[in-house]
């Protein structure tokens, strides 16, 4: 994997796409919209972002990439998007997000809120299983690990609740991507969806496309 950077300007520094070899402005490149706590750049050549290469291949990148572009990387961490007023929420189809990183929450809360949904949030398995329980969103999306409750028995919990047995839950993991394992734990948990982490926003929408239908008109 090759790098440029121009010398004469930390600014005006040019990175190479790893994965189409397009070279690409530091200062102004797009970063991507993936439901993560550190969005990466968004090659404008081929449209992908490093989100899904292995962390070896990242970690090579951002040692030679250009200062300006990890500045870039921290301010938008930082910049990330208050929680959303209540009445957004009252949308339907309704999604319940439950993560307990701060920004990963509300990076997803504002990826839903685009596509046209409703979200709430919760930061504990248990208060997600709370507002299940009271909302009765249409969907659940879930970290698989998190403290109190973690994602997958917050899903099995929801799935042998009467009240709750109808609502789709989507887990977000790096865990069970593979073949017979992803295959064991939908059924041991009884997801509906497992999703790997990080999870890109095309990826989002049609997962609850496919979970709950489009998001209705308002």
């Amino acid at each position: 994997m090759t790098h440029t950077m121009d010398p004469r300007s930390d600014a005006g520094g040019t990175v190479r796409c790893p994965q189409c070899g397009a070279d690409y402005v530091a200062a102004t490149v797009p970063f991507c919209d993936c439901v993560t706590p550190t969005p990466t750049p968004a090659c404008p050549g081929c449209g992908r972002c490093l989100c899904k290469l292995t962390a070896a291949a990242q970690q090579a990148f951002w040692a030679q990439a250009p200062a300006i572009l990890h500045r870039r990387k921290v301010e938008l961490r930082k910049a990330a998007p208050a929680e959303a007023s209540l009445s957004v929420g009252l949308r339907r189809p309704l999604v319940l997000v439950a993560e307990d990183d701060a920004v990963t929450l509300r990076v997803a809360q504002r990826a839903i809120d685009r596509l046209g949904y409703g979200v709430i949030t919760a930061n504990r398995g248990d208060e997600a299983l709370a507002l299940a329980q009271s909302r009765l969103p249409e969907a659940v999306l879930t970290d698989a690990l998190m403290p109190k409750l973690d994602g997958r028995k917050l899903c099995l919990a929801l799935k042998q609740d009467a009240r709750t047995q109808h609502i789709k839950v989507a887990v977000m993991t790096a865990l069970f991507t593979k073949g017979q394992s992803k295959s064991e734990a939908l059924r041991e948990f009884k997801a509906d969806a497992f999703l790997k982490k990080p999870v890109d926003l095309e990826e989002l929408q049609q997962v609850l496309s496919d979970l709950v239908g489009p998001p209705r008109a308002p």
